[in-house]
C-alpha cells in the first residue's frame, strides 16, 4: 500500500509544478508493508528530495498538521523527522514562519519529478565501469540468497546451533564495554582466536601450526580473494576443478586470472592432465578433502603429484578444506598442508558450515615467509574482522563448546544421511541414482532421464523443494544431468514425504 503526499510549495514554484498532471511533487511514498519504519521512510525520502533538487533551497514545507494527516503519523513522530533533518543541516526553522529547506545548501539545477517515467528508458549517459566492474555485472555473486526450502544445499542445521551458549560467550567478552572488543584489532586477527584455531587444527586435523602463521578473514571467500591477489597477477593461470564452486570461478575470472580448467573424476582433480595442458599456471585451487559438488576426495598419489608440481614450478596451492569437519566414516582426512614439505600450500578454512553462514569468519594458514605480506594486504582490503565476533568465537572454542557442537552435528547429520539414503533409494528408483559421499552436507541425484537438470530444477521448485543443478557448476567439461540436494537441514522424519514429493517432480 502506498500513500502519496502532496507537498505545498511557494507561489513562485507553482508555475513550474503546473506542468504536471495530478499531485504536485509526488515523490513522498510510504510503503505500509515495508520493514523500514514510516518515520525513516519520510526522513530518507525528504533528504533525497532535497539532494536531487526536487525541493530547492528556501522551499517551505507544509504545516505539520497537514503532513501528519497525509502520512498517518503522530505529531511526535513527524517532529522527530524534522528535528533530525534540521540537525543534519537540510532544514531550518524560521520563527513564526514554519520549516524551510536550508538556504545554506547549494542550489542544484531544477530536476522536475517524473511521475510516470518511461519503462526501460536508456540512461542519458553510458555507464562507465572498470574492467572488473563490467565483468562483475555479468557474473553472479549469489552465494545462498535462496529460500530455505527442504533440500537446500550447503545448509547446516541452523536450528540446532546453541545460540544460548553463543550469547553467553558474547556477554562474557563484551561485558562492561571491554576496550579490547571496541578497537580495530590486529591486522592478522586476534591472537587468542588464532591460538584457538591452531589448537583445533593440531587436535582435530593433525596439522599443527604456529598461531603466527594464521590470518583471520571475513569468511572463506575473502580468504580466496586475499590469496590470489597476493600470489598472482592478472593474466596468470589458476588450475580450477570443473565442475567446481561457481562463485569462486566467477571471482577469479572477474579479477582477471586465466582459468585453467581441470577435469574431476573418482580420484579428484586430474593433476596429470592439468600439468600437461597448463604447466605455467601460478596457482592450483583445489578441494582435496571433499570436492564440491561431486563429493570425491583427492587421492594420495594425486596429492603428492600436485605438491611436486608446485615445488618444481614455483607455484602455489590454495587448499579449500571444504566440509572437512563432517566425515561420517572414520576420522577427518589429513589436510594437504600436513604433508607439504616445501611450504607451497595455503590452507583456507571457515566456520560457515560448522557454525552458521552468517558468522562470516574464515582463516588462512600460511607458509611463514608469506605471513607479513598477507597481514599487510588483509589490512588494506579488510582492515579486520569485527573484534567482538573474533573474541566470542575464541571463547566458544576455548570453552569446549565448538568441539561439543561438532560432535552433536556429526551424529545428527549421520542420522539424516542414513534416512536420506534409505528413503531416497526407494522413492527415486528409476528416476535418479543417489550418490552420497561419506562426508559433507549434500548428496547428488544423477538423473535417469535425458532432461536438462536446470529444467528439472524448475519442477522441483514448484513442488516446494530446493536443489541446485550440477550444470550450474560446470564451465566447459560436460557432465551428465544431476541435482545437488542438501540433506543436513532436513529432519530425518521428514525425509520420506519430502523425497516422495521430489519423485513426483522428477516424474513430470
Amino acid at each position: 500500500m502506498s500513500i502519496i503526499v502532496l507537498l505545498i510549495v511557494p507561489i513562485h514554484e507553482v508555475a513550474m509544478a503546473k506542468q504536471f498532471e495530478g499531485p504536485i511533487l509526488p515523490f513522498l511514498r510510504l510503503d505500509a508493508a515495508a520493514a523500514v519504519p514510516k518515520f525513516r521512510q519520510v526522513q530518507d525520502q525528504l533528504r533525497q528530495a532535497i539532494l536531487k533538487g526536487y525541493l530547492r533551497a528556501g522551499t517551505r514545507l507544509p504545516a505539520s498538521r497537514i503532513l501528519c494527516e497525509e502520512l498517518g503519523l503522530s505529531r511526535q513522530t513527524l517532529v522527530r523527522v524534522l528535528e533530525n533533518l534540521k540537525a543534519e543541516g537540510y532544514l531550518e526553522a524560521r520563527q513564526g514562519a514554519g520549516t524551510f529547506v536550508s538556504t545554506a545548501l547549494p542550489t542544484p539545477a531544477a530536476r522536475p519529478y517524473r511521475r510516470k517515467p518511461v519503462a526501460n528508458a536508456p540512461d542519458t549517459l553510458p555507464l562507465r565501469l572498470s574492467r572488473i566492474g563490467t565483468l562483475s555485472r555479468q557474473m553472479s555473486a549469489d552465494i545462498g540468497q535462496f529460500e530455505a526450502m527442504p533440500f537446500l544445499p550447503n545448509r547446516p542445521a541452523i536450528d540446532r546451533f546453541p545460540f544460548a551458549l553463543w550469547r553467553k560467550c558474547w556477554n562474557s567478552v563484551t561485558r562492561g564495554g571491554r576496550v579490547a572488543a571496541l578497537g580495530y584489532g590486529d591486522l592478522g586477527g586476534e591472537l587468542i582466536l588464532r591460538q584457538r584455531i591452531a589448537e583445533y587444527l593440531a587436535v582435530h586435523r593433525h596439522d599443527p601450526c604456529d598461531p603466527e602463521q594464521i590470518v583471520i578473514t571475513p569468511g572463506g571467500h575473502a580468504a580466496f580473494t586475499l590469496a590470489v591477489l597476493a600470489l598472482a597477477d592478472p593474466g596468470d593461470g589458476i588450475w580450477f576443478e570443473d565442475p567446481g564452486p561457481v562463485t569462486a570461478y566467477n571471482l577469479f575470472h572477474t579479477l582477471g586470472f586465466r582459468m585453467c580448467l581441470a577435469d574431476v573424476d573418482s580420484e579428484g582433480m586430474d593433476v596429470a592432465g592439468a600439468a600437461m595442458r597448463y604447466p605455467d599456471a601460478r596457482i592450483a585451487f583445489v578441494m582435496p578433502s571433499r570436492h564440491h559438488p561431486l563429493g570425491v576426495t583427492l587421492s594420495l598419489p594425486r596429492r603428492l603429484a600436485l605438491l611436486e608440481w608446485a615445488r618444481m614450478n614455483d607455484a602455489w596451492i590454495i587448499e579449500d578444506d571444504y566440509d572437512s569437519e563432517f566425515r561420517y566414516d572414520g576420522a577427518p582426512l589429513p589436510s594437504m598442508r600436513s604433508i607439504d614439505g616445501h611450504d607451497r600450500v595455503i590452507y583456507a578454512g571457515s566456520f560457515s558450515k560448522a557454525l552458521y553462514p552468517g558468522v562470516r569468519v574464515g582463516y588462512l594458514v600460511l607458509p611463514p615467509r608469506l605471513v607479513d605480506t598477507f597481514r599487510n594486504l588483509s589490512g588494506l582490503i579488510n582492515r579486520s574482522v569485527p573484534v567482538e565476533t573474533q573474541l566470542v568465537l575464541a571463547e566458544f572454542i576455548g570453552g569446549g563448546h565448538f568441539a561439543s557442537h561438532l560432535r552433536r552435528m556429526r551424529s545428527l547429520y549421520s542420522e539424516r544421511r542414513e534416512a536420506f539414503l534409505e528413503a531416497g533409494q526407494a522413492a527415486l528408483a528409476g528416476l535418479a541414482r543417489i550418490d552420497c559421499s561419506e562426508s559433507g552436507l549434500n548428496a547428488l541425484a544423477w538423473l535417469s532421464s535425458e532432461r536438462e537438470d536446470s529444467a528439472v530444477r524448475r519442477d522441483v521448485l514448484e513442488a516446494g523443494l530446493q536443489c541446485y543443478p550440477l550444470s550450474d557448476y560446470t564451465v566447459a567439461i560436460p557432465k551428465p544431468g544431476a541435482l545437488i540436494l542438501g540433506y543436513a537441514g532436513v529432519p530425518a522424519e521428514r525425509m520420506k514425504p519430502y523425497l516422495g514429493r521430489l519423485a513426483e517432480a522428477l516424474s513430470r
